[in-house]
């Protein structure tokens, strides 16, 4: 009986998985090549503050930036230790300047360069149509945003060299953003022909032109954020309006401690009355780790689960016990560059 050759042992060879940090190195290189970047996320999400981090971070690597402020409350001017902001572009840092939109000026610029309807004609009857077209139609007032961004975008100096390299819009919240990024869309539904049909035609491909716009989401590690994040993602994929490049998960828990640093601080805690009279707060600090424990393992939980529901890369930005302002912008830009191993 001949004996049975041995089996060849053919274990399958799986290529090797990249890391978080292989995949996201050089996302924030990709990111800053745009030159338009939408910020966009649920209020309270951190998105001023990733805004103006953004800003900070294109002007180190020497490029002239935009920052738009949307909803034009002063509060990107803020973040980037600015007391406020108007129409008009201001320099608020080192290659960063910034402007808050504001729907009637943004009509009134738009019929003086394309029109040549001088700013006297507010004072005849026929500003009472530009006001109603200005701030009353959905539609039109939606394509102000937009408009003026695409035409910021557009906007060259005497040498014919763009004035921005950059421009970053702190959005409005995450209910109008949708109805933003399709006003133009929108409207050609409306508009048949004509310059201003050519115009908005032009809008709408400068904003779904993935080479040279993207969006950020902004989230936070719980579960009505990160769930409001998951649908505003996926409206935006369903419109086609607007690549975008990623999430920032902001205010990210730290990591507890280790387990014997956690023993020798309860050991404190149960210490007897002299030892704990001589450390203030010890009697808490049993629940201080508990409840650090848990809002960690909250957070992660959260952050899986982001990264589950969306198709891009989810930066982590950690919790900052700073109050919002230019300092906090420079750490979130510092935590944004570590994260996504870009270069200075």
């Amino acid at each position: 009986m001949a004996a049975t050759p041995p089996r060849c042992s053919r274990r399958r060879v799986l290529p090797a998985r990249k890391t978080a940090s292989a995949v996201q190195a050089g996302l924030l290189d990709e990111l800053l090549s745009r030159r338009i970047i939408f910020v966009a996320g649920k209020g309270g999400t951190g998105k001023t503050t990733v805004s103006a981090a953004l800003c900070l971070l294109a002007a180190r690597r020497g490029k002239e930036v935009l920052g738009v402020e949307v909803d034009a409350k002063g509060e990107l001017a803020a973040a980037l230790g600015s007391k406020g902001s108007s129409f008009k572009a201001e320099l608020v840092q080192p290659g960063v300047s910034v402007l808050a939109l504001h729907a009637e000026e943004s009509f009134q610029e738009y019929l003086r360069i394309y029109f040549k309807v001088p700013r006297l004609a507010r004072i005849t009857p026929l500003s009472k149509v530009f006001d109603f077209i200005a701030t009353a139609v959905p539609g039109p007032r939606d394509m102000l945003v937009t408009g003026k961004i695409a035409f910021e975008e557009r906007r060259r100096d005497q040498a014919k060299r763009p004035v921005w390299d950059l421009i970053v819009a702190d959005c409005s919240a995450s209910g109008h953003i949708l109805a933003q990024l399709r006003a133009a869309r929108s409207m050609l539904e409306l508009v048949r022909g004509g310059l201003i049909r050519s115009q908005i035609e032009w809008i709408d491909s400068v904003i779904s032109d993935a080479r040279r716009t993207t969006a950020v989401l902004t989230a936070l590690p719980e579960e009505m954020p990160v769930v409001e994040t998951i649908e505003l993602s996926r409206a935006i994929a369903k419109q086609r309006t607007v690549h975008v490049g990623l999430c920032v998960l902001n205010r990210m828990p730290p990591e507890p401690l280790p387990a014997a640093a956690r023993r020798v601080l309860a050991d404190l805690a149960t210490a007897d009355a002299d030892v704990r009279a001589k450390v203030p707060g010890v009697a808490h600090i049993g629940a201080d780790l508990e409840l650090g424990e848990r809002l960690y393992r909250s957070a992660q939980a959260q952050e899986r689960h982001l990264r589950t529901e969306i198709d891009m890369p989810v930066v982590p930005v950690p919790l900052l016990a700073l109050r919002t302002g230019l300092a906090t912008s420079r750490a979130v830009a510092d935590a944004l560059r570590d994260s996504c191993g870009g270069r200075e």
